[in-house]
């Protein structure tokens, strides 16, 4: 079980805050990076920016944050349990796990029936164990600690949680369900796009599924939809989010064109989508 957790940013040595976003533009236009430290509160740990796919930000090689530091993901897994532990939604149970009762969120987003206070309360719980999952960016720690469940079923967090390279399993997991599955799913904005007056939505970057199929490509897209289009754009290009809620499959689209070097060939693009139309603004949230 890893308690790595990969950082999105991080402060200089004056405390100018550096996003991963802009470091990396330093490094690809070879400018100097600059001298970085941890920005939790209290550690300033050394760390360095790490260029790859993806990039991220790491500890400096032998540096330790210090105890308390929001980077070390069993502390702070053990402090959002502490504060989120409400008996209803995520009981302790006898081998001191929790249980997250992911039925009485299906059932508020269904149907309501829980006050707004209480409600809030649920969905910022579990928006920072997903901040949490995602900067972990494995399982094990959270299904260490937490057991989901539906009901009577239990929900493997396999079947729970999807980032960018698991699009089309949450696709055909949708596909497939009898009943409203709420899902979470992380993912990269990419556009926002006006759909009416008012209302927007936020694009995530596609996942590219390799078909083995010659010249087809199939991408599968994350949208989510709002009226205040002010929020949605407060999640800038570039940011890393994520989207809790009940999901559905949006209609497929098929697009062809010409092959650029061979004429003679003609690509097609197939285009699966997967739509979320928050009734709660708790149901986003930024990792970072």
């Amino acid at each position: 079980m890893s308690g790595d957790m990969k950082m999105r940013r991080a402060v200089g040595t004056h405390g100018t805050l550096h996003r991963i976003g802009g470091l990396q533009k330093r490094h690809d236009t070879q400018q100097s990076l600059p001298t970085l430290l941890c920005d939790s509160e209290g550690c300033g740990a050394p760390v360095r920016f790490v260029a790859g796919d993806p990039s991220h930000i790491a500890l400096a090689k032998g540096a330790e944050h210090q105890p308390g530091c929001r980077y070390i993901a069993p502390g702070r897994l053990q402090a959002i349990l502490a504060a989120g532990s409400d008996p209803e939604f995520l009981p302790a149970l006898d081998d001191e796990r929790h249980e997250l009762r992911l039925l009485l969120l299906q059932q508020a987003l269904k149907r309501g029936g829980i006050d707004q206070r209480t409600l809030d309360g649920y969905l910022g719980t579990l928006a920072d164990l997903l901040v949490l999952r995602a900067m972990c960016e494995s399982d094990d720690l959270v299904a260490s600690q937490i057991t989901l469940r539906l009901g009577k079923k239990r929900v493997d967090w396999e079947n729970f949680f999807y980032d960018q390279e698991r699009y089309d399993q949450a696709w055909e997991r949708i596909g497939t369900g009898t009943t409203d599955l709420p899902m979470a799913l992380v993912g990269t904005v990419r556009s926002h796009r006006s759909s009416q007056p008012g209302s927007l939505f936020l694009n995530c970057a596609p996942k590219y599924q390799h078909t083995g199929v010659d010249d087809r490509r199939d991408f599968y897209e994350v949208s989510v939809g709002h009226a205040d289009a002010a929020w949605l754009k407060s999640f800038p290009v570039g940011a890393e989010i994520v989207m809790f809620g009940l999901w559905r499959q949006g209609r497929s689209s098929t697009s062809s064109r010409p092959h650029p070097t061979d004429p003679r060939r003609t690509i097609t693009n197939v285009t699966h989508k997967l739509a979320l139309w928050p009734g709660f603004k708790r149901q986003l949230a930024l990792v970072e």
